[in-house]
């Protein structure tokens, strides 16, 4: 199951293409069906998540969710949320397309889901080469050779922490 909310103007894009992101992340890395609710949203809104989940008080390009052993009742083991306003504003700063940039931003969340951290320069290079390469794979735009999402230095993360009872927007336990 994957479940797309998508809350912006920014950037044009096809729910479709968004799951198919998923969907070959899933593929290339072994990591069979998914279970995963992606939510597409302004920048507002994920620096309050970012300040929220992570303690980061700025906007930022993906944040992932892993609900582990705690799925919600719909099957959802883990949620992306991607700023399409920061894909746009890294786009055009780099003369690349606003739509690739976004959908690396997912395949750079869901990796971030299956385990992949870019909390040092090496794994951040590693991330996102293949964040590239699965979308290159697949037949999907990308930014151009698998650049970092937010220029070059990770403004993503992956929310570590649960905290009983929220989950950022669906409602249940986030980590």
């Amino acid at each position: 199951m994957i479940a797309v909310t998508n809350r912006q103007r920014a950037v044009p894009l096809k729910v479709a293409d968004v799951r198919a992101v998923v969907r070959a992340v899933h593929a290339a890395e072994g990591a069979g069906a998914p279970g995963i609710s992606v939510a597409i949203v302004d920048d507002a809104t994920i620096r309050e998540l970012n300040r929220e989940w992570l303690g980061h008080d700025w906007a930022t390009d993906a944040i992932a969710f892993d609900y582990g052993d705690d799925p919600s009742p719909d099957d959802v083991r883990g949620e992306v949320v991607v700023s399409a306003e920061t894909a746009a504003r890294e786009a055009a700063a780099r003369g690349l397309d606003a739509r690739g940039e976004l959908l690396l931003y997912v395949a750079h969340g869901v990796l971030h889901l299956l385990g992949w951290d870019d909390d040092t320069p090496a794994r951040r290079r590693a991330m996102n080469a293949r964040a590239g390469e699965i979308l290159a794979g697949a037949g999907l735009a990308a930014a151009e050779g698998g650049a970092r999402p937010s220029g070059g230095a990770s403004r993503s993360g992956r929310a570590s922490k649960p905290r009983p009872g929220t989950r950022p927007s669906r409602g249940g336990r986030a980590r």
